[in-house]
């Protein structure tokens, strides 16, 4: 994907964005996936008929409607100006501290805050977005790793994170991009997971620069939550809250470590690769 290593190199410069019209551009966004959704709803005309190929059908459908969605935000809201920007230095060590990263979040949250929030209960409309997940595995894994990711760190970092963070307060950005990504999932237990998942990996970017990392941050933490995180859950017996302790301090010191990694490992001077001609 071109404009996925545009927006890496920043052949792609993103405007710059208040919190009002960042907020314009997630109602779009939205509004773009409701749109986006008309295929689900006419597939109960063709029950019966075609229903094994149909989840695939509407799984590809959109994909490509994701792919025009991100086309369609990046035209409107950067220009042809080539950004010329300090980078942090991508190697193999940039992607562990990512992963420890996120490992040391799924700690923190799964053994803290997600016991009291999975006793929400979800709407009916999330339940039944996610039963048309698990009709296939496939679909549930490349939706969750990968589809979601690349989609929604393009929009909430590439785009709304970098744009206001060029105009107020990045620690400010930061925190209202974190808001927007929570509001988009449209109920509590996910959003209260998504606001504090967008600050972690709003860090990540705003440290790193690179969209990279972020899409890379955001597969670990789906993979991690789709495979382990429930599994947390399931602690019990006497020793269940000094289990949950363990692990919780075990998160906290891996997310230091993350980190110190990242400050560690950054450079100085723009490296040749990323210098574009102008």
């Amino acid at each position: 994907m071109k404009f996925l290593r545009n927006i890496e190199n920043g052949a792609i410069n993103i405007k710059r964005m208040g919190i009002i019209k960042g907020f314009l551009v997630v109602l779009l966004s939205i509004l773009l996936e409701v749109l986006g959704q008309v295929p689900v709803e006419i597939k109960n005309l063709f029950s019966g008929r075609f229903e094994k190929a149909l989840p695939y059908v509407i799984f590809a459908f959109g994909v490509i409607f994701k792919y025009y969605v991100v086309i369609i935000l990046l035209k409107c809201l950067s220009n042809s100006r080539n950004e010329q920007k300090l980078k942090y230095h991508l190697n193999p060590m940039s992607f562990l501290f990512t992963a420890i990263m996120i490992i040391a979040f799924r700690l923190v949250f799964d053994n803290s805050l997600t016991l009291w929030v999975s006793r929400i209960s979800m709407p009916d409309f999330i339940n039944g977005a996610f039963e048309e997940l698990t009709v296939s595995p496939i679909i549930l894994i490349l939706s969750s790793a990968v589809v979601a990711p690349i989609y929604e760190e393009i929009i909430f970092r590439g785009i709304l994170l970098k744009g206001m963070a060029k105009k107020i307060n990045p620690i400010i950005a930061l925190v209202v991009s974190a808001l927007f990504f929570a509001v988009v999932h449209l109920n509590v237990p996910q959003g209260i997971n998504a606001f504090l998942l967008g600050l972690v990996i709003g860090f990540i970017y705003l440290t790193t620069g690179s969209i990279y990392l972020s899409i890379f941050a955001h597969f670990i933490n789906n993979l991690l939550a789709l495979s382990v995180s429930s599994r947390f859950a399931l602690i019990g017996g006497e020793h269940a809250l000094g289990i949950h302790g363990v692990l919780f301090i075990l998160g906290v010191v891996l997310l230091v470590i993350a980190c110190i990694g990242y400050q560690q490992n950054k450079i100085r001077k723009v490296p040749d690769i990323y210098i574009i001609n102008s």
